[in-house]
């Protein structure tokens, strides 16, 4: 496997860019993700990512997402991310917002 690192935790794999983040790193990770406007939670020691998509009904990794104070409900797609066996999670760069 050809691992590139681009700067300090973006990597890629084969044409994929990945961010890729220890135990250390990732719950700012997840703090900085969310003040950004990312929809991203913890499930266990899984990260879940949800994007709002009328395709969600029909995709295997649909998630509905009820609403809050009178807003209606969304449908959307979930990403989730679990943590390797060397302690790492790698996310995907197109769930990860840039400032």
């Amino acid at each position: 496997m050809l691992v590139l690192v681009h700067h300090e935790n973006e990597v890629s794999v084969k044409g994929s860019k990945l961010v890729v983040l220890n135990f250390d790193s990732v719950d700012g990770f997840v703090r900085e993700q969310r003040k950004q406007g990312s929809d991203v939670r913890w499930d266990g020691w899984d990260l879940v990512f949800w994007k709002p998509s009328h395709y969600g009904f029909s995709n295997k990794n649909g998630a509905f997402r009820r609403g809050v104070n009178g807003k209606r409900g969304r449908w959307g797609v979930e990403t989730r991310v679990t943590v390797n066996g060397d302690g790492l999670w790698k996310v995907p760069s197109k769930n990860v917002k840039h400032s």
